[in-house]
């Protein structure tokens, strides 16, 4: 057998050069119809289609609830201003032998209800023997004092009138440092319907009642209240009050410390002075003050016992001198505002659990609370 012829020999040809080019192109084509083809009707429609039920264990992502959008500043002032009042005090003076009604001092209010309600200050009111409510169409009607609360410088009062604009009491317990507020009111009792604005500076402010043991906190702001501004409301972006207007810091080279009474502590005062004429105050029967006043560190937090008053709901207790009350129901207590403010929250009658320190460990105290004549 020659090897060689095989090794060295020419390959037969089976076809020519473009029949194999028209073959490899045919086949491109039937293989993109093909990929074409298994996408469309079973890849796409598998990736597409909803998961049965419990089909996806994997952990899901809670979206955060997003936070309530700021009206515009004009829409807010549009929603408040005309539920925004004077309020004059007017006492009889003698003159020459006769009595006269005089205006004795004015300041602002804002009307809470749709059937007359007004919220203002005490001070605005106090020793008044009648009471003028300007509205916001220069109208004037006598007001009646429902109630009047001195320790909260609160004061509820009414006039005949319905269908009345109000502006609803806010949270303050969601007011945050840094937010922008309103306040309104008739400064100086002339400048009728003047609005300043500014942020929350800060909060649970402690401010003493002078003469007395009693603190309750306050809203703090650097929007202008000006005298006659008392009683007018301090309002959130959303038109709702988060305080009454109080007072001001007023010394030489100090500006923009404003103080408005936070609305939980209104809302409590109003609800009490329409039920009832006054505060339903509840107490334990102590004499208190803040441990750092004892101490000098400003830094000791809790409210001390001077004295517990023999026969008092603190005294049936068990409560001592000496106890640095630290929390009420399990809320912290760091000073004597706090404190009062956590009292507010319950009625006489209602018992409460009272955390003190005593010798360096703590101790609970179940009290039924009295009631503060």
């Amino acid at each position: 057998m020659d090897y060689g012829d095989w090794y060295t020999g020419k390959p037969r040809r089976s076809g020519s050069f473009f029949g194999y080019l028209a073959m490899g192109l045919l086949g491109v084509i039937c293989g993109a119809l093909l990929v074409y083809a298994l996408f469309n009707f079973y890849i796409i429609p598998e990736l597409t289609a909803p998961a049965p039920p419990g089909a996806d264990d994997s952990p899901r992502v809670e979206t955060p609830l997003p936070h309530r959008d700021d009206l515009p500043t004009v829409e807010v002032v549009n929603r408040i201003m005309p539920a925004v009042v004077g309020v004059n005090n007017y006492a009889y003076v003698s003159r020459f032998g006769q009595r006269t009604l005089v205006e004795a001092g004015s300041g602002s209010g804002v009307i809470v209800s749709s059937d007359g309600y007004i919220i203002t200050n005490q001070h605005v009111i106090d020793g008044a023997d009648e009471i003028r409510v300007v509205l916001p169409e220069n109208s004037t009607v006598v007001a009646e004092l429902v109630g009047e609360d001195v320790l909260t410088d609160l004061a509820l009062l009414k006039i005949e009138r319905t269908d009345l604009p109000f502006v609803p009491l806010g949270d303050s317990t969601a007011v945050r440092v840094g937010e922008s507020v309103l306040a309104a009111g008739n400064p100086l009792g002339y400048f009728q319907q003047t609005v300043t604005a500014g942020i929350i500076s800060a909060v649970e402010r402690q401010v003493r009642i002078p003469d007395s043991q009693y603190a309750y906190t306050f809203i703090q702001t650097d929007a202008v209240i000006n005298p006659g501004n008392s009683g007018g409301p301090l309002v959130n972006m959303h038109g709702e009050i988060i305080g009454i207007n109080s007072a001001k810091v007023s010394r030489l080279g100090v500006e923009g410390i404003g103080l408005a009474i936070p609305s939980r502590t209104v809302k409590r005062v109003m609800d009490d002075l329409r039920s009832h004429g006054k505060v339903r105050r509840p107490q334990l029967g102590v004499l208190v003050e803040d441990l750092f006043q004892l101490t000098g560190d400003i830094a000791d937090q809790g409210v001390h016992i001077r004295e517990v008053i023999a026969g008092s709901p603190a005294d049936r207790s068990g409560l001592q001198a000496g106890d640095v009350i630290i929390a009420i129901d399990n809320k912290q207590v760091r000073y004597l505002a706090q404190l009062f403010d956590a009292l507010l929250e319950y009625y006489p009658e209602e018992e409460i659990v009272v955390t003190v320190k005593r010798d360096d460990a703590e101790q609970r105290f179940s009290v039924i609370l009295g009631e503060m004549q």
